[in-house]
C-alpha cells in the first residue's frame, strides 16, 4: 500500500462519546496514571473534563460574550481511525487519540492596528498511539490531520476575530518530535529548588504578613481579575518593541486555576495524602500581591503556577517575592514535600539580584537551571514564521 493511499483511509474524527473517552483513557493510563490506578487515571479525566475551563463552551457567560466562536471553547476528543483495518467492533479501527483544551487568549500583531484583539489559543495533549498500531506513523498523521482540522475553522472565520487569530501549541514529553508538523520548541528552564530551610533562613527571614491570607479553592476570583491589566501592558509593551511580530498570551480566568486544583485534590485523596487541615492554593498579601501554587504529589514537590507583584522598584518587589517564596516554602514542608519548582518565565531569577546570588551559593546547576519536562512549542499562525512569534506569559499557568 502507498502512503498517498495510506492517507486516504484515514480519518481524523471529533467525538463526544463517553464511551470511547473512557477506553482511550484506560490505554493512556498505562503510561500516565502516576500514583493512580487504571481505573483512578480514567475517573481523575473524566473529573477534568467536566470542570469549567473543560465546559467552558456550555457557560452562559461564554456564549453571550462569543457568540459567534463559544462552541469551539473548552474540551474536545479526537480519534484517528484507519478503514483499511477489519471491522470487529466498535473502536476496532482506532489507532491512535488526542485531546485539545481551546481558551480564549489575547494577542497582538501588525493587522490589529496597535489594538489588543481576542484569539482562540488552542492546546494538544494526550497525544497517544494504541501499542499494537505504533511505528506506522499514525500519531504524526493525526497532528497533520488536526492541524488542517483547526485551520479550516481559521480559514472559514469571517470577522470573527477570536478565530481568525486562532493559533495552536503543545507541551512535548519527546523533545522535537513534533517540529516537523510545523511546530516550534520554545523551552523555558525550570527551577528546581532543594534548599528551602537554607531559603528561608538567608532569603525569606523576616518576610510574614500579618494581614495576609490563603487561597482557597475559588475565593481569589478579584485578583486574577489583576492579571489582565498587567498582561494587557506587557502585550503593549512587547508591540512597541516588536511591531512586526504576532505577540500572544492566555488570558487569565480562574477556571484555569481551578482546573489545577480538580487535579490536586483528586490525587492528593486518592494517593492517600490527605489531611485534617484544609489545602490552600496560594497566598496573598495585604497589598493584593499573590502566588498561586499546584501540589505536585507525583513528583513531590510544590509548583508555583502564577505570581503576581504589582510593578515596582526592583528592590520592593523582591522584598514581596521573599514574602510570597516564604509562605510557598511552609506549604511544601507542611506537606511533607522537599521541592519548590517554577518556571523561569514566571520567576524569572537573573532579574532578582539576591535571590540569584543566594541559588548560585546552594543550588546545583543541574536543579537552579534544569531541562523542562514539558517543552511548550507553537505552531505559528497563517502569514508568520516562528521567529515572529511571541509567546509571552509562557509558563505552568498555560500548561495542559
Amino acid at each position: 500500500m502507498t502512503a498517498s493511499s495510506l492517507e486516504d483511509n484515514l480519518l481524523l474524527e471529533c467525538y463526544s462519546d463517553p464511551e470511547l473517552r473512557r477506553w482511550t483513557h484506560l490505554a493512556n493510563a498505562r503510561v500516565w496514571k502516576g500514583l493512580l490506578t487504571l481505573d483512578q487515571y480514567v475517573e481523575r479525566e473524566q473529573v477534568l473534563g467536566s470542570s469549567e475551563i473543560s465546559q467552558k463552551d456550555k457557560s452562559d457567560e461564554t456564549i453571550s460574550r462569543f457568540p459567534k466562536s463559544y462552541q469551539w471553547l473548552g474540551q474536545k476528543y479526537f480519534v484517528l481511525k484507519d478503514t483499511s483495518l477489519p471491522d470487529n467492533g466498535k473502536f476496532s479501527q482506532v489507532v491512535s487519540s488526542c485531546e485539545t483544551l481551546n481558551r480564549i487568549g489575547y494577542c497582538i500583531h501588525p493587522g490589529s492596528n496597535g489594538k489588543i484583539e481576542p484569539a482562540l489559543i488552542v492546546c494538544i495533549g494526550g497525544v497517544f498511539t494504541f501499542e499494537n498500531h505504533r511505528g506506522k506513523g499514525y500519531a504524526k498523521s493525526m497532528i497533520t490531520k488536526l492541524n488542517e482540522f483547526y485551520d479550516n475553522i481559521r480559514n472559514e472565520a469571517g470577522g470573527v476575530l477570536e478565530l481568525k487569530n486562532l493559533l495552536i501549541n503543545l507541551y512535548s514529553e519527546v523533545g522535537d518530535y513534533y517540529s516537523p508538523l510545523g511546530y516550534k520548541s520554545m523551552h523555558v528552564p525550570l527551577h528546581h529548588l532543594t534548599k528551602l530551610n537554607e531559603i528561608t533562613e538567608y532569603y525569606c527571614q523576616g518576610g510574614s504578613d500579618a494581614n495576609g491570607k490563603y487561597l482557597g479553592f475559588d475565593d481569589y476570583e478579584d485578583l486574577v481579575k489583576l492579571h489582565e491589566g498587567q498582561f494587557n501592558k506587557s502585550l503593549m509593551k512587547l508591540h512597541k518593541n516588536n511591531p512586526e511580530k504576532f505577540i500572544f498570551t492566555i488570558a487569565p480566568d480562574i477556571d484555569i486555576f481551578k482546573w489545577f486544583q480538580y487535579r490536586d485534590l483528586f490525587i492528593m485523596k486518592r494517593s492517600g495524602r490527605e489531611s485534617q487541615e484544609k489545602l490552600s492554593f496560594g497566598f496573598a498579601l495585604s497589598d493584593n500581591s499573590h502566588i498561586i501554587w499546584h501540589h505536585n504529589w507525583n513528583g513531590n514537590s510544590l509548583i508555583i503556577v502564577r505570581i503576581y507583584i504589582p510593578e515596582e522598584t526592583i528592590q520592593r518587589k523582591e522584598a514581596k517575592l521573599k514574602q510570597l517564596l516564604s509562605q510557598a516554602i511552609k506549604e511544601t514542608q507542611d506537606r511533607g514535600m522537599h521541592a519548590v519548582e517554577f518556571w523561569d518565565s514566571e520567576i524569572p531569577v537573573k532579574q532578582y539580584p539576591q535571590l540569584f546570588q543566594l541559588l548560585t551559593e546552594l543550588e546545583d546547576d543541574s536543579k537552579l537551571f534544569s531541562d523542562n519536562g514539558s517543552i511548550s512549542a507553537v505552531r505559528p499562525p497563517k502569514g508568520y514564521t516562528a521567529d515572529k512569534v511571541i509567546w509571552d506569559n509562557n509558563t505552568k499557568f498555560c500548561w495542559f
